[in-house]
């Protein structure tokens, strides 16, 4: 742009151009009004000039802030593109693969979307597996991801809300505990520090934060992204323990007796953390005021009478 503020040519027609491709009726039919001929009038050929170009530049320069406030607004407006997990994990996520039941969808979904409402924020959710999504949240394909504990290692993509220089478990989503599962008359032993007389490697899902606590006991952990397939695994002994989400095993355990009448849980818990919406580094850099929005109204759907009474309903009692 010229020192003098004054567009060129050039910019004005590419303006006007654009006004073509956005809903600005009232404005396209003012600057219609300005360059429609009147009765009996010709227009003059572009090389002697145009008496109307003036007109259309100073249109163009009146319609300018307010297509930027228009762009501005429709940006804020797109929705926030939310992505979790495809298994179970009852009562916060219901239901195993990509859909999500319309009916009981899970706690976690429930306060999702009551936050969107609080806030007055539009969202958009879908499953995919957990170390795809996390892939989307890095390459700024998805916007956030559901439900992340706090791992440094995701801080090179991701961002938590904070509280001076630590995570605000005040806006957290829910607390949830990682335990060991062994065979039953299993010498495996696990006093809270130590984990001994392991013969096989520990299972554990794939991106999931009990992993790296796991190999920084110096356990070899065996990854596999299938819950039930990983007890499977322990119950033909090529496993000696299982380390999952507590959540994510007693339902399995409960619904297949049969199978896995043999498996038992070892206390303490491994690990208990709070767990986030873990927003993208690409879309906080852009819409800040959105993610701190969306986690403030997290803390206040979760300390609502809505969603304790929801919390303890029959809907989400199994």
């Amino acid at each position: 742009m010229p020192r003098s503020g004054i567009l060129p040519d050039s910019k004005i027609d590419a303006t006007m151009t654009s006004l073509s491709r956005v809903d600005v009726s009232f404005e396209m039919r003012a600057v219609r009004a300005i360059s429609r001929p009147g009765p009996g009038e010709q227009i003059a050929p572009r090389r002697h000039g145009s008496a109307r170009r003036p007109l259309l530049r100073a249109a163009a320069l009146l319609l300018l802030p307010t297509l930027g406030w228009r762009g501005a607004r429709a940006a804020a407006a797109e929705p926030v593109r939310i992505v979790f997990d495809v298994f179970a994990n009852p009562p916060l996520i219901c239901g195993n693969g990509t859909a999500i039941d319309p009916v009981k969808p899970g706690l976690t979904i429930e306060v999702l979307r009551m936050a969107s409402r609080q806030a007055d924020i539009p969202m958009t959710l879908s499953r995919t597996p957990w170390e795809r999504g996390l892939y989307l949240i890095q390459s700024g394909q998805a916007d956030a991801i559901f439900a992340s504990s706090y791992v440094e290692d995701r801080l090179r993509y991701g961002v938590y809300p904070m509280k001076n220089g630590h995570p605000d478990t005040s806006r957290k989503l829910f607390d949830q505990s990682y335990r060991l599962y062994v065979r039953a008359g299993s010498d495996v032993r696990w006093d809270g520090k130590r984990l001994t007389n392991l013969h096989a490697p520990v299972g554990a899902t794939p991106g999931y934060a009990v992993v790296p606590v796991l190999r920084a006991m110096g356990v070899a952990v065996e990854e596999e992204p299938s819950h039930i397939d990983n007890l499977r695994k322990l119950v033909a002994g090529h496993l000696d323990a299982y380390a999952e989400l507590d959540n994510h095993v007693c339902p399995l355990l409960r619904a297949n007796p049969a199978e896995f009448g043999n498996i038992i849980e070892l206390s303490p818990p491994v690990l208990t953390k709070p767990y986030y919406l873990m927003f993208s580094k690409i879309f906080y850099a852009k819409t800040p005021d959105i993610a701190e929005r969306f986690w403030d109204a997290i803390a206040v759907v979760n300390g609502s009478a809505a969603y304790q009474d929801l919390s303890h309903s029959s809907k989400y009692a199994d």
